[in-house]
């Protein structure tokens, strides 16, 4: 930190997050430092070596703090992570006071919606591309895109569960550990990602499959009643089993 604000005395504040923030390194972690700055030119990102240690620093401005907020693809994110993130450097109380209302942030209807909405969206498009790969033996389609819907499956669950991701480490479980989840995930997801591995292609190619359909579901079931925007709410009417799902 005092590289930094010796380097970049303009800063606004310094926040450490990661394993170091959450008092839990381990013998090869990192340090992750993001310094926060104001209008302007934003400084690049860089890294360096402190002794053993390797020492990472990103730059955001305020405005695209608070915009991570409004984004369906990172609130989760950066409520976890404001959770985990400690203040290192803030003579204002500009940080303190952010990260202690987002600490206390509940999904707006808009995100929640986009968010499910993309997932929902995703999961039928590679769905078929799983289809198509698992009809052409073509094995490197098949198994990407059994990745992708797990990576979307895990989204979406994320979402209707209204979890806090803290971190990758913790992400695994949260998600295996969540009230509202598909009948089989603890089978299928592992090897859908490929977390799981096996030489059998049948069996991503069914995993996957039935991740699907269970998620789906799962996704309709709960949100079908809250949906607000008219084309969500007709795809989520559409009957799933007429599409082979």
């Amino acid at each position: 930190m005092v590289l930094v604000r010796r380097d970049y005395p303009n800063v606004l504040g310094v926040l450490i997050h990661g394993s170091v923030a959450r008092g839990e390194p381990g013998p090869f972690s990192d340090i992750d430092l993001v310094a926060v700055t104001g209008r302007g030119k934003k400084p690049s990102e860089f890294s360096y070596f402190d002794g053993d240690i390797y020492v990472g620093v990103g730059f955001l401005r305020v405005a695209e703090l608070e915009r991570e907020f409004s984004d369906p693809k990172t609130f989760f994110w950066a409520r976890g992570s404001a959770k985990a993130t400690r203040v290192l450097y803030d003579p204002k109380g500009i940080l303190r006071r952010t990260l202690a209302r987002w600490r206390l942030a509940k999904p707006s209807q808009q995100i929640l919606e986009k968010s499910l909405w993309d997932d929902y969206h995703n999961i039928i498009e590679y769905s078929g591309k799983l289809r198509n790969g698992w009809r052409n033996r073509d094995e490197y389609l098949t198994r990407y895109s059994a990745r992708v819907i797990g990576q979307h499956v895990e989204r979406a669950i994320i979402a209707l569960n209204d979890l806090s991701i803290i971190s990758e480490n913790y992400l695994w479980h949260q998600v295996l550990k969540a009230k509202k989840r598909p009948r089989h995930l603890g089978t299928d997801f592992p090897v859908a990602l490929g977390i799981k591995g096996t030489k059998e292609t049948s069996q991503v190619y069914r995993s996957a499959l039935r991740l699907c359909s269970e998620t789906l579901r799962l996704i309709r079931n709960n949100f079908r009643e809250k949906a607000r925007h008219k084309r969500f709410q007709a795809l989520l009417a559409e009957q799933l089993e007429k599409h082979g799902l």
